[in-house]
């Protein structure tokens, strides 16, 4: 798909990190797929990817989680 963001490039598939901060809670989720542009770098995730990544994240803020880095599971 053409780069919404810099009209420019292109993405492709791939992966990326994606930070998540909620109050004093910090997430981290490593080699999340993705659609990266290669002219600007913007990074895009499809809707699965996002809901399993916020139901990942939720759970782990009810748990008591603060700070945490995981590599990405999907659900």
């Amino acid at each position: 798909m053409k780069c919404p963001i810099c009209k420019h490039g292109d993405t492709a598939s791939g992966t990326a990190s994606l930070t998540l901060e909620r109050g004093s809670a910090t997430l981290v989720f490593k080699n999340v797929p993705a659609q990266i542009c290669n002219n600007c770098g913007e990074e895009y995730f499809s809707d699965d990817i996002t809901r399993s990544i916020l139901n990942q994240a939720e759970s782990a803020i009810n748990a008591g989680v603060e700070i945490d880095v995981r590599q990405y599971r999907a659900a």
